[in-house]
């Protein structure tokens, strides 16, 4: 069952008054429920709708059960609820081929409420429970439908939990990224935004299929501290090694070049010239907190 929370708990979340929050009820603008009693209830899709439609952000998420992290961005300290195990990748992998949306939701849910960290939460849950999919989707144990499905609820997810993460302060450093043109995997670069936002930095997923003439007019208009580049796929890498040490030269010298992804193999990294290179989302989480402390 979906889990819904009170006026008086999104009231605290958004830091504005439990009156308003039941106001916004009765006029429509937050979806909400009645219990058979005739108390106000609301999910946490109802609150990410009213979230999008307005300017309003999460300022404690604690409130519903998300622990945030600090504002001086130190290493995420887990809660002390029980640590996730791996039944939690068992159930989110079977969610996500069973295409049951809202169980997704709800283990991501815990799973964040237990260890509030987006870079362990993209490791462990998301990113295994991905590789478990794929190897099956390979193996031809799985429908290629069950697999896009099961993307496209993670994309969903994962929106909204930009919702979750405190906001960046407004002088922090910005950074921009996103996937190369041909390859068409969002949800690695996703999870780069939010871990970015969680670190303390002003973050913008451009998205994916990105030509990378296109991501220098970016780097060009948002004067970025970072460029991160996900490659997960890489249709002809001749091409691909020519557009790439076009786009790492044209980039100014003082911009950080982050690198990371599945189809980044041995052979192809060492022709690359950047900055960092990351294998996992911890490590980018490690780096971005250290650039960001450092300014």
């Amino acid at each position: 069952m979906e889990e819904h929370f009170t006026p008086k708990q999104i009231a605290e979340a958004l830091q504005v008054s439990e009156s308003s929050i039941k106001r916004w009820c009765d006029a429509g603008s937050i979806p909400t429920i009645r219990t058979s009693g005739g108390h106000r209830k609301i999910s946490l899709e109802g609150l990410v709708k009213f979230l999008d439609g307005s300017d309003r952000g999460m300022y404690t998420p604690r409130a519903i059960g998300m622990l945030s992290q600090t504002r001086a961005r130190q290493a995420p300290v887990p809660s002390t609820n029980p640590a996730p195990t791996d039944n939690f990748i068992d159930e989110f992998e079977e969610a996500l081929i069973d295409g049951d949306e809202q169980r997704c939701r709800r283990i991501a849910l815990r799973w964040y409420t237990a260890d509030p960290s987006i870079a362990r939460f993209a490791d462990r849950l998301i990113c295994e429970s991905f590789k478990r999919i794929g190897n099956l989707w390979e193996c031809e144990n799985l429908d290629v439908y069950k697999e896009r499905r099961g993307c496209e609820i993670c994309n969903r997810v994962l929106h909204e939990f930009r919702h979750l993460i405190p906001e960046p302060k407004a002088d922090g450093p910005v950074a921009i990224g996103g996937t190369p043109e041909g390859d068409n995997y969002s949800i690695p670069t996703q999870l780069i935004e939010l871990v970015m936002r969680e670190s303390g930095w002003r973050a913008t997923n451009l998205g994916a299929n990105l030509p990378l003439r296109s991501l220098l007019n970016a780097v060009h208009r948002y004067q970025p501290k970072l460029v991160w580049l996900s490659v997960s796929h890489i249709e002809n890498r001749e091409s691909f090694l020519s557009e790439y040490q076009a786009f790492a030269t044209a980039i100014p010298s003082n911009v950080a070049l982050i690198v990371g992804g599945r189809a980044l193999d041995d052979a192809i990294r060492p022709q690359l010239h950047f900055t960092a290179h990351c294998d996992n989302l911890q490590q980018l989480s490690n780096l971005a907190i250290r650039l960001c402390q450092n300014g």
